[in-house]
Formats: C-alpha cells, sequence, structure tokens
C-alpha cells in the first residue's frame, strides 16, 4: 500500500465495494478515463492481472 498514492488507495477502495469506473468516477468527481489509467496503475503497482484479484486482496486487507 506504501507504494499507492492517496487517490489510488481511494480507487482500490471502490474497487474493493463492487463499484464499476462509471460509478467511481461519479463518486470521486472524475472522468472514467481517469478512473481507467488509475486502475491500470493500482493493478501494475501491486502485480495483479485483474480488479477482482486487486478487490479480493484489499478486501483481506481491511480495506473494503
Amino acid at each position: 500500500l506504501d507504494s499507492l498514492t492517496e487517490r489510488e488507495i481511494q480507487i482500490l477502495k471502490a474497487i474493493a465495494d463492487g463499484d464499476s469506473n462509471k460509478m467511481i468516477a461519479r463518486k470521486l468527481d472524475i472522468t472514467e478515463g481517469t478512473v481507467k489509467v488509475h486502475v491500470k496503475k493500482v493493478l501494475k503497482k501491486l502485480h495483479f492481472r485483474s480488479r477482482v484479484e486487486a478487490a479480493v486482496w484489499a478486501v483481506s486487507q481491511g480495506l473494503h
């Protein structure tokens, strides 16, 4: 988690909540394209292949 920015942590928490990119964009008042960029960065930094993997890990870490 130390490698993630505050915004990336917000995105990860939203993924763990099961939010779609569109829903995350609305909640954080950013574009859906920006959400996609953040999701890609989160997956890369944490070495996950999918948002499902990231969500499961985030919930196990108490980020949900």
